[in-house]
């Protein structure tokens, strides 16, 4: 700086006010009026009461040579000296900033007491003054890397190939500075010109660890207009590929690589950009794509993703560039519309924001009405497929822009538009461009989130002014499926767009179907011999199910489209069905969803009509078993329903009608009938039995009265019960709970009673005669007999000692736990009692007459009981119950 500046400063002394517009430092190749950009800056004064004051805004530069070296700051626009004051030494100095942008130098003047601010515009002019202040001495001190000679340059990369965290910043920083860098180029052009291969590969491995270190301002300083050329020459001699696959980065961006220019940058910083932002994709992409680690990687992305952002927020506020760029595209030039599909190209990468806010220009600029003539007659020119993907960008950033446009009544244009994208669909000879087309319909189909205005706006311009018309007229072709890939490609976009219809456009849709016949135009496709083409009408006919509207349903049950579906199902199946999975698959998944969603008229239709198919093919598909089982349950359920059979259907059954009319229950068809669930349900709760018996009494015997049943009468009531011992016991067993809680206390002056309770037997007794086939037929008394014995026990506490009848011994002898199989009649008693002296529940059920008799016949032979199961009452009360 001290030979830069040092002539000048004194022509500017001698003529006071000269403005500083031809400085230059000898050993930088760089421009006047960049190096004047470079140090261009504010200076502030802070006052007295603590606030930085701006004194105005210019140049800084440092003139003299060794300790007459002085800070001189210019006014730029009249150039008048704002500052000129001593560079003291360098522990005054400051550097300040936010992060990596250090633009701040902050000192006080050591004779005024004065504090003062420089604030920079370009980070690498700060650096540079920086460096000038604090002297050659003062860096050399804190350095850490050696400047690089064709000697240390072993030593020089060992320190980059390895570096701390803590150094990254300290090492970029030397890195960056003017004189690390001259020495890295000087020896370089050194090294390749006394052809040192061992030099060479070594300043490749220290560019490479430059380039690892992820410093943005570094690598944005090293492929600069002035020094890219050097820096990727050293990247040429990559140590990890022989040298017949190097690849010559100079001959690539010099002779291979040529910039366009399609309109005029005025600003020439906006073009610097766009060079830098290409010079770092080639070096992320060509240079180091397999030596960079994820640090590096990410931080040259946010770079690129930087420069592109400030590239296309400049061209978004220039309208001069717009209106340029539009005015080439109005006169066909093929460039001027490559450069605008590489506008919406990259802002898919910026924030949505930004690239929201560059689409709502280029649509204020009227891109889609000047895009329609280069679709041409049949959309077959050249310029048609960029025309595409510029509609569909729009679209998938914002579909409402295109939409209007090609729904609005009174556009000419717009009509004309669509008309060509459906043209492209049918006659177009690029699938990838019919492909763009059928997304950008779909696109614009969508009206899901629409308000009602602009729906009906948009479906009145498909359904009214004959958009589907067009869009459905290559399925009603007469063709016989034979043309090339592109217009049976085309079909099959029909079908899917329509199919879209169905999905999103509820009645209007369903009206134009029906009307039209459009499914079965679509049906024709199963006979092609393209497997791709079957698949289509398979998407529209789901499409239809899907939508779940029972008009739909009934049209293709009334139609009878599912009989050319399963004659294509059963040819794909059949031998030697070479390629008809697909067609296989999306059948049985639109079978599963009809399944599924238990849609019953579908699903009877085609189990009547289609039974044989089923049951064929039902053994191989599972889907179509679960199918046949779906139209079972569902007739099933119609002919019992759950409102008024809640347990099922009946049992059909011939040999156990008597038992099904008895229990009154009703069983599924194919259900197994079983003896024992029956007598479960069947079994009668005590407290209903007890009740029952009490109320089929006399009259007379419930009020207390005698029986006037005769003697004779006595001997055949009690044969008839020892005849029906076991029936007896087994119902007197049911009837534990009731009788137990009926007979209370256990008083020993219950022996006064026994008379009318034994006069009660033989009139009961008579009646459990005349029910005891009814009751022998039921067979579920036997799982309750163990009652038997507790209630005997209990009874004989009031029996007289008298022998005991028939009948009782006969219940005592079927019973398993009698008084005679136990060892201990004070036991048999206590069990007896604790049963009894349960809470009985009030009965709500009705219960069959003849096991309420044959309890009163297990009574009386239980009032007859020997006399010596008595025991005390306080033995029963000492005894656990």
């Amino acid at each position: 700086f001290s030979q830069a500046y040092g002539g000048w400063a004194e022509r500017a002394r001698a003529t006071e006010g000269h403005p500083l517009y031809t400085a230059r430092c000898s050993h930088m190749d760089v421009e006047q009026g960049a190096v004047k950009r470079k140090h261009r800056g504010r200076l502030y004064a802070l006052s007295a009461e603590g606030e930085w004051e701006d004194t105005g805004t210019g140049f800084v530069s440092i003139v003299g040579s060794s300790d007459a070296r002085r800070l001189v700051f210019h006014e730029e626009e009249v150039g008048t000296l704002l500052h000129d004051r001593p560079v003291f030494d360098s522990s005054v100095y400051e550097l300040k900033g936010e992060g990596e942008r250090q633009t701040i130098i902050v000192w006080e003047d050591a004779e005024t007491r004065k504090d003062w601010a420089l604030s920079f515009e370009d980070p690498d002019g700060t650096a540079e003054i920086w460096e000038a202040i604090c002297g050659d001495a003062a860096a050399e001190e804190k350095r850490v890397l050696p400047l690089p000679t064709l000697a240390n340059l072993g030593e020089l990369c060992r320190l980059l190939m390895c570096v701390p965290p803590s150094l990254r910043e300290t090492l970029a920083a030397e890195c960056m500075s003017t004189k690390f860098l001259n020495g890295l180029r000087d020896t370089f052009h050194t090294a390749e010109d006394v052809c040192s291969e061992e030099a060479l590969a070594a300043l490749w491995q220290i560019t490479k660890a430059i380039f690892l270190l992820s410093n943005p301002r570094l690598t944005e300083r090293y492929l600069k207009q002035d020094v890219y050329e050097d820096i990727l020459g050293m990247l040429e001699h990559d140590v990890g590929l022989p040298s017949s696959k190097r690849i010559r980065h100079r001959e690539v961006l010099k002779g291979q690589v040529r910039f366009k220019s399609v309109l005029t940058f005025e600003d020439a910083e906006a073009l610097d950009r766009i060079h830098l932002n290409y010079r770092l994709q080639y070096l992320k992409d060509i240079a180091l794509p397999r030596l960079l680690d994820d640090a590096a990687f990410v931080s040259l992305t946010q770079m690129i993703h930087m420069n592109l952002s400030a590239i296309l927020d400049y061209l978004q506020k220039s309208d001069r560039l717009l209106e340029q760029l539009f005015v080439q595209i109005g006169q066909k030039d093929q460039q001027g519309l490559q450069f605008l599909q590489d506008v919406c190209r990259l802002a898919k990468q910026i924030a949505p924001s930004e690239r929201q806010a560059l689409h709502e220009k280029l649509v204020a600029h009227r891109m889609f009405a000047l895009l329609v003539p280069f679709f041409g007659e049949a959309a077959t020119s050249a310029e048609a497929p960029i025309c595409v993907e510029l509609l569909l960008l729009s679209a998938q950033n914002d579909p409402s822009h295109l939409r209007r446009f090609l729904s609005s009544e009174g556009s000419s244009d717009g009509r004309a538009l669509l008309s060509a994208l459906i043209s492209t669909v049918h006659q177009g000879n690029d699938q990838g461009v019919q492909g763009q087309v059928a997304e950008l319909l779909k696109l614009v189909m969508d009206v899901t989130l629409l308000e009602p205005r602009e729906r009906d706006q948009c479906l009145d311009a498909f359904y009214d002014r004959g958009v589907l018309d067009e869009l459905s007229v290559a399925l009603r072709s007469d063709s016989k499926h034979i043309g090339n890939q592109c217009s049976l490609f085309g079909q099959q976009l029909s079908c899917e767009l329509l199919a879209f219809a169905v999905m999103h456009h509820g009645f209007r849709a369903r009206v134009y179907v029906m009307r039209h016949g459009v499914v079965q135009h679509a049906l024709r496709l199963l006979s092609a011999p393209q497997r791709f083409l079957q698949l289509a009408p398979v998407r529209l006919l789901q499409a239809a199910i899907g939508s779940k509207d029972e008009a739909y349903h009934k049209y293709l049950v009334k139609s009878g489209f599912f009989a050319p579906l399963f004659r294509a199902f059963e040819q794909s199946v059949r031998p030697p069905a070479l390629g008809g999975n697909l067609l296989v698959s999306a059948v049985l998944q639109v079978l599963e969803f009809i399944r599924i969603e238990n849609i019953k008229i579908l699903v009877d239709h085609i189990c009547r009509r289609h039974e044989g198919i089923l049951q064929e093919y039902a053994p191989k598909y599972r889907t179509l078993q679960l199918f046949r089982l779906k139209h079972q349950q569902n007739l099933e359920y119609e002919a019992f329903p759950p409102e008024r059979h809640a347990a099922g259907a009946p049992v059909e059954s011939s040999s156990r009608g008597s038992g099904a009319s008895r229990s009154g229950r009703m069983r599924s068809p194919g259900r197994e009938d079983s003896d024992d669930d029956e007598a479960y349900f069947d079994l009668p709760e005590d407290d209903e039995l007890e009740d029952m018996r009490l109320a089929r009494r006399p009259a007379e015997t419930r009020n207390g009265a005698t029986s006037t049943t005769p003697p004779d009468k006595l001997a055949s009531n009690d044969a008839g019960a020892g005849e029906n011992g076991v029936v007896a016991a087994a119902a007197g067993g049911a009837l534990g709970l009731g009788l137990g809680s009926l007979l209370g206390s256990y008083a020993d002056d219950d022996d006064k009673e026994v008379g009318s309770a034994g006069d009660r037997g033989p009139s009961c007794a008579s009646t459990a005669d005349a029910k005891a086939h009814d009751a022998a037929d039921s067979q579920e008394g036997v799982r309750v007999s163990t009652g038997v014995a507790a209630e005997a026990t209990v009874a004989s506490r009031s029996a007289p000692s008298s022998p005991p009848s028939p009948s009782a011994v006969v219940a005592a002898a079927a019973c398993p736990t009698s008084p005679s199989h136990l060892p201990d009649s004070g036991v048999v008693e206590a069990e007896g009692g604790g049963i009894g002296q349960r809470g009985s529940r009030s009965p709500e059920p009705l219960v069959e007459p003849g096991i309420a008799d044959c309890g009163v016949a297990a009574e009386k032979a239980m009032n007859h009981a020997p006399k010596r199961l008595k025991t005390s009452s306080a033995a029963l009360e000492a005894t656990p119950a």
